[in-house]
């Protein structure tokens, strides 16, 4: 039996995640676990790159059901995408970005499967948890709707490597580090680099072992650099957001 994991912007306060718990629970059998429910409200970009850091860790067969959804009820289309062994299910709005380069993707249009009497406002509870149930079930991807070619990306520019490296900070944790999506093997050691009108220069092996004072980068559970500060907020005191550009040069 599969396992379906949940991805929303609807926090846990409200009866929300709830409500698409239930939908499931009383289709099938599968097991169901939380991603997060915690993505900034209409934060398609960062349930993005969410996604693509937590899903390689789960084992083959899970379905992961993305809800984050601006255009709940307008014409957007509702994703069912294969991609390496997992499955998504998420509205056609680029929050399935990372995993349509080698992905097998259709339009969800079997309405069949959708709640009777559906609210245009919560497709999470009347189509996608419904939807979900029944691909734990087995129901194949070609039963959902047509194959597509063109589904929705991010306007999101991948780092450029050469003798500059130029990336960006895609998300700050709740530690204050700053992430970016430079990956570290294929930068130059040690990094110097600018940002927001701050130099990093020092790179670090671990928190523990860093000096206290100024920022420095470290290699994060990802692969790519953080900028970082020992026991402190680098993104406070440095005023990173995601977003910044950051640009790393060769050493003189």
């Amino acid at each position: 039996m599969r396992t379906i994991s949940l991805l929303t912007d609807f926090g846990t306060r409200d009866p929300y995640v709830a409500a698409m718990k239930g939908v499931i629970a009383s289709r099938t059998g599968a097991q169901m676990a939380d991603l997060s429910h915690e993505i900034p409200p209409f934060d398609v970009l960062g349930a993005a790159f969410f996604l693509r850091d937590a899903a390689p860790w789960w084992p083959p067969g899970t379905i992961f059901v993305a809800v984050i959804d601006p255009g709940v009820g307008s014409a957007r289309r509702i994703l069912a995408a294969e991609h390496n062994r997992h499955l998504f299910l998420a509205p056609d709005n680029g929050v399935l970005h990372f995993f349509l380069d080698d992905a097998r993707v259709v339009s969800v249009e079997n309405e069949s499967l959708f709640l009777p009497n559906g609210s245009n406002t919560f497709h999470g509870r009347d189509r996608f948890a419904p939807v979900a149930a029944a691909l734990a079930n087995g129901l194949p991807l070609r039963e959902l709707g047509p194959a597509i070619v063109d589904p929705v990306r991010l306007d999101y520019r991948e780092p450029s490597y050469g003798r500059e490296v130029k990336g960006t900070i895609i998300s700050v944790d709740r530690f204050g580090n700053a992430i970016t999506d430079v990956a570290a093997a294929r930068v130059g050691f040690p990094p110097a680099a600018r940002v927001n009108g701050s130099t990093i220069d020092r790179l670090e092996r671990t928190y523990a072992g860093a000096a206290d004072g100024g920022p420095f980068f470290i290699v994060g559970s990802s692969g790519r650099l953080e900028i970082s500060m020992a026991n402190d907020s680098a993104a406070e005191r440095l005023q990173l957001r995601r977003g910044d550009p950051i640009v790393i040069q060769p050493r003189s």
